[in-house]
C-alpha cells in the first residue's frame, strides 16, 4: 500500500530522469554539431573577421565629400593594405557594383570569378553583409555627395587604393556577366604592354532581357542563350559600364554621380577629348545582360531626382559638355571576334560620326 501511495512520485521522478537524459544526449549532439559547423565554416569565420576589420578601417578613413572635393584618405589605409596581404593571387579586375535585392544573380559564376576578380560592393543595406561575405564580396558603405548621389570618382579612387589590379570596372548590380569579360580584359591587357602608363577606358552597351529567371541564370551558357534568343541592344547613346586601367586620371574628374542622365556619356567624352585616354568599345565581345522588370526598361537614371545634378556641376565649374562626344559609337577602338577562330581582336574605327569630333 505504501508503494502505491508513492507511485505518482516515482513516476514523476522517472519522467524527470528521462527528460534529463534526453537533454544531456541532445546537448552532446548539439555540441558535436557546433564543432562540425565550426570546422565547415572556419574559412567563412576568417572572412567575417576580416570583413569586420575592413568596415572599421573604411569607417575611419572616410571623410565628408562634396562636389569639387576629393576623397579623404589618411594613414589608416595602412590597416586596409595590411588586410589585403592575405590576398596574394594577382587579379585582373576589381569589379565595383551597387546592390539591388530584386534581381537574379549567379553565385556559382561569382565564385568562379573570385580568383581573377576582386569583388567590391557599395551598399547602405546592412542586411546585405551576410550575403556579401558568403559570396566573397567585400562590402563598404556608399560614398555620397551632399545631394545623396553615389560618387563615381570616389568609388574608383577607393578601389584603386584597396586593390592592385590591372582593371577597375563599375557595373550596375542588375547586370549579369559571363566569362567573356575576363577574355576581353586579358586580350586588351596584352595590348597594354605596348603602351606603358597610358590611360585606357573600356565601355559598352548592355543587352536588355525581360523577366530573367534563376533557372536561366544558373544554366551553363544560360546568360548568353537568353541574350541571343530574346535580348535586344540598348540605345546607341548609352554606356552601361566603365572599366578603367590603373592610369586613368580620376583626379582630373569632378565629383559626378552615378544615375543621372548623361553621366556616362560625359565621362567618356571627357576621357576622349580632355584626358588623352584610349577608349575601347567592347560591346561585341563582352556580354552584359540587363534584367528588365518594368515597362519603362528600368530607366531609373532618367527618372532620378538627381537628373540635373551633373548639369549644375558642369555650370558651377564652367566645364564643357562632352555628352555628344561620349557615345559608345564615338570610341575610336572596338573589340570583335574573328569569324574562323572566334578569337578577340582590336580594330580602330574609321567611320566615326562627325559629332564625335572633340571641340574646344
Amino acid at each position: 500500500m505504501k508503494i502505491l501511495r508513492y507511485r505518482p512520485i516515482l513516476i514523476l521522478m522517472c519522467i524527470c530522469a528521462l527528460v534529463a537524459l534526453y537533454v544531456q544526449v541532445r546537448y552532446i549532439h548539439e555540441i558535436r554539431m557546433i564543432i562540425e559547423c565550426d570546422q565547415i565554416f572556419m574559412e567563412r569565420k576568417k572572412i567575417l573577421t576580416q570583413q569586420q576589420l575592413y568596415n572599421i578601417a573604411i569607417a575611419r578613413i572616410r571623410s565628408p565629400v562634396h562636389p569639387g572635393s576629393t576623397l579623404g584618405i589618411d594613414s589608416d589605409l595602412s590597416l586596409v593594405h595590411e588586410l589585403n596581404r592575405g590576398f596574394k593571387n594577382q587579379s585582373i579586375l576589381t569589379l565595383i557594383t551597387t546592390f539591388k535585392t530584386d534581381y537574379e544573380m549567379d553565385p556559382e559564376k561569382v565564385l568562379t570569378f573570385r580568383s581573377h576578380v576582386r569583388l567590391l560592393l557599395y551598399t547602405k543595406n546592412t542586411l546585405a553583409d551576410d550575403n556579401g561575405i558568403f559570396f566573397n564580396w567585400n562590402i563598404f558603405p556608399i560614398l555620397r555627395s551632399s545631394e545623396s548621389g553615389i560618387l563615381t570618382k570616389a568609388m574608383f579612387k577607393l578601389a584603386k587604393e584597396l586593390y592592385n589590379t590591372n582593371w577597375y570596372g563599375y557595373f550596375n548590380g542588375d547586370i549579369l556577366l559571363t566569362e567573356d569579360i575576363l577574355e576581353t580584359l586579358e586580350y586588351v591587357s596584352s595590348v597594354l604592354d605596348n603602351f606603358p602608363k597610358a590611360s585606357f577606358l573600356i565601355i559598352g552597351r548592355r543587352i536588355n532581357v525581360f523577366n530573367v529567371t534563376s533557372e536561366e541564370v544558373r544554366k551553363i551558357n544560360g546568360i548568353k542563350e537568353i541574350a541571343k534568343s530574346r535580348g535586344s541592344s540598348y540605345e546607341i547613346d548609352s554606356n552601361d559600364y566603365f572599366i578603367t586601367n590603373k592610369y586613368f586620371p580620376w583626379d582630373k574628374m569632378p565629383e559626378i554621380v552615378i544615375g543621372p542622365s548623361g553621366n556616362d556619356n560625359w565621362i567618356v567624352g571627357q576621357a576622349r577629348c580632355n584626358l588623352d585616354t584610349v577608349v575601347i568599345d567592347a560591346t561585341e565581345t563582352l556580354t552584359a545582360v540587363y534584367q528588365i522588370t518594368t515597362k519603362g526598361e528600368n530607366k531609373e537614371g532618367f527618372e532620378s531626382t538627381l537628373k540635373n545634378y551633373n548639369s549644375k556641376l558642369m555650370r558651377r565649374y564652367k566645364l564643357t559638355s562632352r555628352v555628344a562626344q561620349g557615345l559608345t559609337s564615338c570610341a575610336e577602338w572596338r573589340t570583335f571576334r574573328t569569324i574562323k577562330t572566334r578569337k578577340i581582336e582590336l580594330v580602330k574605327r574609321d567611320d566615326l560620326n562627325k559629332n564625335c569630333t572633340c571641340k574646344k
